[in-house]
């Protein structure tokens, strides 16, 4: 194989970028396979990147949205924001609290146990996750370096939707490290069903929620719903 074609073969899949207006997204595809980016998304980043380094020339004009233009505008957004000091620091989603930002980052430094309680931060309800919640705070690589959930004894996690932080809890002490003024803990049920094998039901807004065998295991779920520091272990 000469030199050439060496180079060649090492070269990053060309992507070919297209657009479906119906779902707002754009449609990227590679040698490597297919994904997609929402309309919102690319105008969102650009504008924020655009907002932290002072660059207005990298936000979206009024014809951006929407247009293949508008994805080379996120693009040299991302760009601009990958030769800059601040990317050596983790990046949040648009619409992230700049207190759970701050307590986030905090928690990564301090290598700190947290428990994180998501939802929509409009109305404050929580998504009742189950997984994925409990952690230490990691860091992705890349150019946009978005805080991770850790579970105990993983080397790796899940990208956290930081802009649907609702409370976030230092695990081993119970504190509450940050709370979206809109949060409302849920109001769940605990019920006893007859001629059940897992006869104690979790209910919430009248729906079946959890069922357990016995209540025990039923009431540790639901202190651990409302951000008490209880491991699953004792409930699943």
């Amino acid at each position: 194989m000469n030199s050439e074609n060496h180079r060649a073969t090492n070269q990053r899949p060309a992507q070919t970028i297209s657009m479906n207006p119906g779902q707002k997204l754009y449609l990227i595809s590679s040698g490597n396979g297919h994904s997609c980016f929402g309309f919102e998304n690319a105008r969102n980043h650009a504008n924020q990147i655009a907002r932290i380094l002072h660059r207005p020339d990298l936000a979206f004009g009024p014809s951006d949205f929407a247009s293949l233009e508008g994805y080379k505008k996120y693009e040299t957004a991302v760009a601009a924001w990958s030769q800059s000091p601040l990317s050596a620091q983790m990046y949040f989603e648009p619409g992230t609290s700049e207190d759970a930002a701050r307590v986030l980052d905090e928690s990564y430094r301090a290598k700190r146990k947290v428990r994180l309680v998501m939802g929509d931060t409009a109305t404050g309800e929580p998504w009742l996750d189950e997984y994925d919640v409990v952690g230490t705070i990691g860091r992705s690589t890349g150019t946009l370096k978005a805080p991770l959930l850790i579970e105990e004894g993983e080397s790796g996690g899940s990208a956290i939707l930081t802009a649907n932080l609702l409370h976030i809890i230092e695990w081993k002490t119970g504190k509450t490290l940050f709370r979206h003024a809109a949060y409302r803990e849920p109001a769940l049920s605990l019920q006893k069903l007859k001629l059940s094998q897992y006869p104690w039901t979790v209910q919430y807004k009248g729906s079946l929620l959890a069922q357990f065998k016995d209540m025990g295991k039923a009431c540790a779920y639901i202190a651990f719903m409302h951000g008490v520091s209880v491991e699953p272990r004792l409930y699943r």
